[in-house]
């Protein structure tokens, strides 16, 4: 049975070239529920239209709503665009091309439905909820199965003349380079995307090159994942160390143009190869962009990952849906907040979170919801338990929020390492680290998109 639906609901969908993901979304940007599956690789276009359905269906069936609880529904597609048509033009990853999209799903789902490039449609999202959303410009680049880009001026998506703005998988890198996806050749997606790199990591093995990577993948010939990467590269495998760095390096100078093009106040970098070797990756394009010997007026262009990671394209969707029935959801984003629970401390080394008592450190996401704060990471990762670092403020910050309480214990022992600092100060969140018993209350008073790390066991 579904729920009565207080807020306002979108689909989000993200139809990607490894997978396909749907997610329920509030107006606030609250994830209700998510479904994903892997992107068909074979069948038509209707087959891929068939499977895409099904996920939407399942993130319905998940979040106990129904379409008729829906105020629109967002679709981001890998390719060129029609969003005023709502067809697929080309994609060059996937069996796509020539779909008429949005009147098949806004039959079967009776709403409106708005439809855009994947990673315009991320790109939005990082300005809604993510790490543009202070800025007036920002330039997406999504490296994935392929590299697309999108770019906001103004606070204002860059459609294009044609709806080509913002490809920048294809520009030119090498002319006369390898041959890519859309036809041409030595572009950007060629030289520096998954694909690219699986492409050279496999040519190195025929070459009869040691790498860990055949023991990772063992006898399989799919793609090698992102993930398979970041294990190689954790390990100082040199094959893979190689292939990324020169794929980093091209992604920099791609980056830098970029800045002497369009002179956005940021360079956002997202997508699956960003989220599982961002470490490694982006270090690499900071120096590239940072040693630009032709300066600007003002300081500005700087490149930084995806604050959303692989919730940015179905948020961007969401905002999209919400855009196409003339709502304001970049203008709204400060106002509407996801629903936080209440918090109650007591010195008995208990905290009570939306009337659950737990006894272990909570976090509270910027999206509301409630999770243990992992006490294993902390004491394998850092040097003890009272050390907040990065990776659990990343995890706290989910939701995107302007304020950060960190309850540091009875005996005010929990503390930000400097790497947290960093990270907080990165991503213009401002926070607050009093004793455990006054965070809570001042988390309690604060209004707007906020989080907390609660430490509580002393």
């Amino acid at each position: 049975m579904a729920r009565k639906v207080k807020e306002k609901l979108y689909l989000g969908v993200d139809v990607g070239g490894t997978k396909i993901m749907a997610a329920v979304i509030k107006a606030s940007g609250a994830i209700e529920a998510r479904e994903r599956e892997p992107t068909p690789r074979k069948g038509t276009p209707q087959d891929a239209l068939r499977a895409i359905m099904g996920v939407m269906s399942r993130a319905l069936r998940g979040a106990g709503v129904s379409a008729k609880d829906l105020s629109a529904i967002g679709l981001a597609v890998p390719g060129v665009v029609d969003p005023d048509a709502g067809r697929v033009v080309v994609t060059p990853n996937m069996n796509l091309t020539g779909l008429e999209i949005q009147k098949p799903v806004e039959r079967r789902y009776g709403v409106p439905v708005a439809v855009g490039n994947d990673v315009n449609v991320g790109t939005l999202g990082e300005k809604w909820l993510g790490a543009a959303r202070y800025v007036q410009s920002a330039v997406g680049i999504f490296v994935g199965t392929g590299i697309g880009g999108g770019v906001i001026v103004d606070g204002k998506l860059l459609r294009g003349a044609r709806e080509g703005a913002g490809e920048i998988g294809h520009i030119v890198m090498l002319p006369g380079g390898p041959l890519c996806g859309c036809g041409n050749r030595g572009c950007l997606e060629a030289m520096a995307s998954r694909s690219a790199i699986e492409r050279d990591i496999r040519a190195a093995i025929a070459a009869g090159r040691k790498t860990l990577v055949t023991g990772l993948i063992g006898k399989s010939r799919g793609p090698i994942r992102s993930k398979v990467l970041k294990d190689a590269l954790e390990a100082n495998d040199p094959v893979v160390t190689r292939v990324m760095r020169r794929a980093s390096e091209i992604l920099g100078y791609a980056c830098l143009t970029v800045r002497h093009l369009v002179d956005p106040d940021l360079i956002v970098l997202g997508g699956g190869v960003i989220e599982a070797c961002g470490k490694f990756v982006t270090p690499i394009v900071q120096k590239i962009v940072a040693g630009d010997a032709l300066p600007g007026a003002r300081p500005g262009g700087m490149v930084v990952e995806s604050e959303l990671g692989d919730d940015a394209v179905v948020l961007g969707a969401a905002a999209l849906a919400q855009q196409h029935i003339g709502e304001t959801p970049l203008e709204d984003a400060a106002r509407l907040t996801p629903q936080y629970p209440k918090a109650a401390y007591s010195c008995a080394e208990k905290i009570s979170i939306g009337g659950k008592v737990y006894t272990t450190d909570i976090l509270v996401r910027g999206d509301g919801k409630v999770k243990k704060r992992g006490r294993k990471l902390s004491k394998e990762d850092l040097q003890e338990s009272h050390d907040i670092g990065f990776e659990e403020l990343e995890r706290a910050c989910k939701g995107s929020p302007m304020l950060l309480f960190i309850g540091t214990g009875h005996d005010g022992n929990a503390a930000l390492t400097p790497q947290g600092e960093e990270f907080l100060r990165q991503r213009r969140i401002a926070f607050s680290a009093l004793p455990t018993a006054k965070a809570v209350e001042a988390f309690n008073r604060a209004k707007g998109r906020k989080a907390a790390v609660f430490h509580v066991s002393c």
